[in-house]
């Protein structure tokens, strides 16, 4: 136990050195980098905004499988009911025009034709924090009023360790995925299954991705009980069949727009090798987890039940896996104990 709060603490510790200065670089068929100091951005502006690559000193950590939404990071808008499968293209695949370049890249994507909704997506490297900053906005352009949260997407090798802060008995549907509980911490270590799967949970406002000797952390708002949209949640994960691709989503507040508002939402990327610099304003000790830090409330009831169902054709196999978290011990790495397939299965998608 106490080598996981080392290992939790060595993330989470203030960092005296500031990263080299902060860029935003165009590069050729309108994609952009965004970086600070080691750790880059790559987004594809004609193709949805879409966040193709996240690298810390050239080590990827977000999927680059070729398949359809099978790769990087995208937004859509929640509930996923209002518009059921596949994305809509205006928010998810169709070209972003190009506001604004230079120290922030701002990109306005197309009305939806059919939703009314216009997404904007900024992202800006924050020196201070050593992080990039993604804030996406909501419009509503439609002449009447509508409730609409937002929703990230970001997809990552089917490898690793996700954790966040929630009691595991409040994930849904319960048994879905082997997590464990550590103090709080609800662990998974990347499985697979024959089906698809994905569960909900009410979180505390991040989670963490560790693979292939990194740490790709998320912060966002944290949402009370009932802000979520309906049949939704905080923190989603979805695990696609056998050993592709997982989903690490995020979502902000069910908010009520009148015909011309927006809402804005922003999420925090943070990506360090594990043994390297924390990250500024997290205390000493992950909120709840260490001294300092708050304790835990009780976690919500989590979301609707899964959005799995298989996609034919997925490139088998994924990356090889990397070194267990630092701390963790056997079993809580890429394999071991307690990662084998799971006999529970979601409701199918379609793909």
């Amino acid at each position: 136990m106490k080598t996981l709060f080392s290992a939790i603490a060595t993330l989470v510790l203030s960092c005296a050195t500031l990263f080299a200065a902060p860029a935003v670089e165009e590069l050729e068929n309108s994609q952009f980098k965004v970086s600070i100091g080691d750790v880059a951005m790559i987004v594809d502006a004609a193709h949805g905004g879409k966040i193709l690559s996240f690298t810390y000193q050239g080590t990827e950590i977000i999927s680059q499988m070729t398949r359809v939404n099978s790769f990087g990071s995208t937004f859509w808008t929640s509930p996923q009911a209002e518009w059921n499968w596949p994305p809509v293209p205006e928010y998810d695949n169709l070209p972003y025009s190009v506001e604004e370049q230079g120290t922030t890249l701002k990109l306005k994507g197309q009305v939806s034709e059919r939703y009314k909704y216009r997404i904007c997506k900024e992202f800006y490297p924050d020196p201070v924090d050593n992080a990039i900053v993604v804030t996406y906005t909501i419009i509503n352009e439609s002449d009447q009023e509508r409730q609409v949260a937002p929703w990230e997407i970001t997809r990552v090798p089917n490898d690793g360790v996700v954790f966040f802060q929630a009691p595991i008995e409040a994930i849904s549907p319960a048994d879905l995925l082997p997590f464990h509980s550590m103090n709080g911490i609800a662990l998974y270590a990347a499985d697979s299954s024959e089906r698809n799967r994905k569960i909900n949970a009410n979180g505390k406002g991040w989670y963490v991705f560790a693979n292939e000797g990194l740490m790709l952390m998320k912060r966002f708002q944290d949402l009370e009980e009932g802000e979520e949209a309906p049949r939704e949640a905080e923190i989603q994960v979805y695990v696609n069949e056998g050993k592709t691709f997982m989903e690490l989503e995020c979502q902000g507040p069910y908010t009520t727009l009148k015909p011309g508002e927006s809402l804005h939402w922003s999420v925090r990327w943070y990506l360090m090798p594990m043994n390297g610099p924390g990250i500024p304003g997290m205390g000493p000790g992950m909120p709840g987890m260490g001294p300092g830090g708050p304790g835990m409330g009780p976690g919500g009831p989590g979301g609707r039940p899964g959005r799995p169902g298989g996609a034919p054709g997925q490139r088998p196999g994924g990356r090889p896996g990397g070194p267990g978290m630092p701390g963790m011990g056997p079993g809580m790495g890429s394999s071991g104990p307690g990662t084998g397939s799971n006999s529970g299965l979601g409701q199918s998608r379609q793909q």
